[in-house]
């Protein structure tokens, strides 16, 4: 397994971009680890043997905190990018880079709020598609009309203040038409 992390190690370094990572690679390296403390903890060891013992440890450590730091470096670009390939990522790093791309949407949308004409011609308020991650309770929008309830992953068609209003606290995320969506974790 020491190896198996050397190597997954140096090709993260060496890659440019996010390589694969499985959940199973991960599970097996806290088996190893914990064989290895163990291992340290018999008293039939020599002082050379527990030391090489301590410094495979000592390495295992470093390897993984460096292997995860790189990887949540390239996660944190794609996401800039706002491409990433959730394939490639374990259940801990998908939900993560879920969390970032909410908090980085809800940075940016101000900013792009500034650049939209809050309402159409013939003075009716634009709406906006929306999917949201949360399950919501009904509401009544600016256009005074009934909406919702709705369920985490409903898309729903919104005016636009009271959509940007449920965007910002993070409870649901814009939609573009065309935009391809990937399955959640």
């Amino acid at each position: 397994m020491y190896t198996a992390l050397l190597e997954r190690w140096q090709a993260e370094r060496d890659a440019l971009d996010l390589l694969p990572l499985r959940d199973s690679f991960l599970q097996n390296l806290r088996e190893y680890i914990e064989q290895v403390l163990e291992r340290t903890q018999s008293e039939e060891l020599t002082a050379l043997q527990r030391q090489l013992l301590e410094t495979e440890l000592t390495n295992l450590q470093f390897m993984m905190k460096s292997l995860l730091q790189m990887r949540v470096k390239k996660i944190l670009t794609h996401l800039f990018d706002q491409e990433i390939d959730y394939d490639l990522l374990t259940r801990t790093e998908r939900r993560f880079a879920d969390q970032i791309s909410r908090n980085l949407r809800s940075v940016l949308l101000p900013v792009n709020d500034l650049f939209t004409p809050l309402e159409e011609e013939g003075g009716s308020s634009r709406l906006l598609l929306v999917r949201f991650l949360e399950d919501h309770p009904q509401l009544i929008g600016v256009d005074l009309k009934t909406y919702g309830p709705f369920r985490a992953d409903d898309l729903a068609t919104l005016p636009a203040e009271n959509a940007r209003l449920i965007i910002r606290k993070n409870q649901a995320e814009p939609v573009s038409i065309g935009e391809i969506h990937r399955e959640s974790p």
